[in-house]
């Protein structure tokens, strides 16, 4: 298999909390495929019920107990930065990422101005590294090259780690709690779906869309069209 293929593969089996045989995976060939298997893999339901709203209530009996607000101050449309407040902003969310998975909740975001002034200060190191090694030690333009990348891989990682505090902003993905929510329904949701309720086939079937789409970038697709002839998968 694969890299775009094993990642897939293994973005179905966190979303669904299964495992998929290699032998098993070299079968799913379409969207249609996949969705049928993991269909014989959870609990089935009947009962039709949106993953978003379910992944809104788990979030809200989550976060309610750590940020002591009344219940009807959270709705989807409620904005994180209004709940949670900067000056523990970064305790808050370490304890949800505890309690739902690192993997699940996404990582808070630097400011964009510092974002800029890291990636300002990488490509000046490796512009000045460049010509220092050419004009000052007379070294040649792939001796060169290398230096200045090594110095800018060395500036920006230990630039990364120094300013890892002021990491407190939310990504544009999850400004909201509706949006945290619907990132958690995508990526996780067995998290949140009780062995009472199970799964539709409507329900997996656009969780498999949403993987397939957050993985290849690509939304021109059906449950028949074949990943290697028709989506080019790797």
């Amino acid at each position: 298999m694969g890299l775009d293929t094993i990642e897939l593969v293994i973005g179905f089996e966190e979303a669904f909390g299964i495992a998929i045989p290699d032998e098993v995976a070299a079968q799913l060939t379409t969207p249609g495929k996949v969705t049928d298997y993991v269909m014989a893999q959870v609990v089935v339901s009947e009962e039709p019920s949106c993953l978003s709203q379910q992944a809104f209530y788990f979030l809200r009996r989550t976060l309610i107990p750590s940020l002591n607000i009344p219940r009807t101050d959270l709705a989807p449309s409620t904005r994180l930065e209004d709940i949670i407040p900067l000056e523990n902003r970064r305790m808050v969310w370490a304890g949800l990422k505890s309690q739902i998975g690192p993997a699940v909740i996404p990582d808070l975001a630097r400011p964009i101005w510092l974002f800029a002034l890291l990636s300002f200060m990488t490509a000046f190191a490796f512009i000045s590294a460049l010509i220092h090694t050419r004009n000052n030690l007379g070294l040649g333009a792939n001796v060169g090259f290398y230096f200045g990348l090594l110095t800018a891989v060395f500036v920006g990682y230990g630039g990364t780690l120094i300013t890892r505090r002021f990491k407190r902003n939310f990504r544009p993905m999850c400004e909201s709690l509706g949006d945290l929510a619907k990132h958690v329904s995508v990526h996780s949701p067995h998290i949140f779906k009780t062995q009472q309720r199970g799964w539709t086939r409507e329900q997996v079937a656009a969780v498999v869309r949403e993987i397939i789409i957050a993985q290849l970038g690509r939304k021109d697709f059906t449950e028949d069209s074949h990943f290697i002839d028709d989506m080019h998968l790797n």
